[in-house]
């Protein structure tokens, strides 16, 4: 398989190179750190099997959901996987399938419901961060697998995936780090080495690619918080806002919308990212305000035409950027600051707990935090009442808001009870 050429031009990682060296096992598992290249080195492997094997495949690519693949797993392999030769044409956005000109065919599957796994057969699947994918979906995949199966994961902690080497001979496994990844950008290793001085567990799960244990996770999953498949409609909401944790060179900015219906909150992930200016947020909080608006055919609407729209939803942002907290008022938010005082942090938090929240699926990095955001230590070993100051840009927003709306409870026309 290694010998095969491919019309597909990319940097072939360190990761591809020993694909290629255990490419006779039944079962290939590629675990490792941050940005190491597991799921971009399993998808050229894949992908130059459909493109040079000379009867048609069906290979399988399984992530957590579709707003997962969509978001990482598809946007990789179109941007770099397929770079210059990808054909929209070719690509089925219904039913997430791309059809090569040999008959091979790449299908994106998401796990969130086992009974897709009980029938359809193929020669190839790739389980994507396979610890969030459950023990029964993969035995239905290898019974329906002819040829090889794949899996990814960061080392977060121990699962069904990490014992499959122990229990079987026909298992590889690979581990990678960021060092191995040609297309890893430097701003990206910055961030992984400055997250990792503050935070032992993350350096040696996300850096170094080794076994952790998030311990004394803040919120608990099932409990605290868990996944939705969308926010409820406008006319089932008491109160909305939207919240704002700044961020720029190192740290993302996050933007979400905040909702109490029924008595739970409810949030959505519009923007996580480095970079954004106050005219970004801006932007972003009035179109979606407007449910993304354009003002005809593809024109999208302007930032002074956005400036003109009014707006009476409140919009919660962090109270230590009051110059940031004034631009957007004059942009037209009704922008206020976030509450903070003594021991606000852990009130915060407590007042999240009083409550289920409820995460979009498409809440990628909102996801990221709350199974990550995890209690301090103390020189002792011992868990204290103080978060680790990491994976908390949404969480930080969520809380500003939560705390808010808690604060304010007759705001509107309803009570928050």
């Amino acid at each position: 398989m290694n010998e095969q050429a491919t019309n597909v031009e990319w940097k072939e990682t360190g990761v591809l190179e020993q694909i290629a060296d255990v490419a006779d096992k039944r079962i290939i598992c590629l675990y490792g750190g941050s940005s190491s290249s597991k799921t971009i080195s399993a998808l050229q492997y894949l992908t130059t099997w459909c493109l040079e094997y000379p009867e048609p495949l069906i290979v399988t690519i399984v992530g957590e959901s579709i707003p997962v693949l969509k978001k990482s797993v598809i946007r990789d392999w179109q941007r770099v996987v397929m770079r210059g030769t990808f054909d929209r044409k070719k690509y089925n956005k219904l039913e997430l399938t791309y059809s090569f000109d040999n008959g091979s065919v790449i299908q994106f599957v998401p796990a969130d419901d086992e009974s897709r796994f009980l029938g359809p057969r193929q020669d190839f699947t790739l389980i994507d961060e396979a610890y969030v994918v459950s023990k029964s979906i993969f035995d239905q995949v290898e019974i329906r697998t002819r040829r090889q199966i794949l899996l990814t994961w960061n080392p977060v902690s121990p699962f069904w995936g990490t014992r499959l080497e122990d229990e079987r001979d026909d298992v590889a496994v690979i581990h990678a780090t960021y060092k191995v990844n040609p297309y890893v950008e430097q701003s990206i290793i910055d961030s992984l080495e400055r997250r990792a001085n503050t935070d032992p567990n993350f350096y040696r799960v996300y850096v170094l690619g080794k076994y952790g244990s998030v311990e004394g996770l803040v919120f608990r999953p099932g409990t605290n918080w868990a996944k939705c498949d969308a926010m409820p409609p406008l006319d089932e909401r008491k109160r909305t806002v939207y919240v704002v944790d700044f961020g720029f060179t190192h740290d993302p900015t996050f933007v979400g919308e905040l909702c109490y219906s029924d008595g739970q909150f409810w949030v959505d992930e519009l923007v996580y990212k480095p970079g954004m200016f106050n005219t970004d947020i801006h932007d972003i909080i009035k179109l979606n305000e407007l449910g993304g608006s354009v003002l005809s055919g593809t024109e999208t609407m302007t930032h002074e035409t956005l400036k003109s729209v009014r707006t009476r939803t409140e919009v919660v942002a962090d109270s230590a950027e009051p110059k940031s907290i004034a631009e957007m008022k004059g942009m037209g938010l009704n922008c206020i600051p976030s509450v903070k005082g003594p021991d606000s942090v852990k009130f915060g938090i407590n007042t999240m707990k009083e409550f289920r929240i409820n995460v979009t699926k498409s809440s990628l990095n909102i996801i990221k935090e709350f199974r990550n955001y995890s209690w301090q230590k103390d020189k002792h070993g011992e868990f204290t009442e103080t978060p680790v100051d990491n994976w908390n840009h949404a969480i930080d927003g969520i809380r500003y808001g939560v705390t808010h709306i808690r604060r304010k409870p007759n705001y509107g026309k309803y009570a928050v009870s």
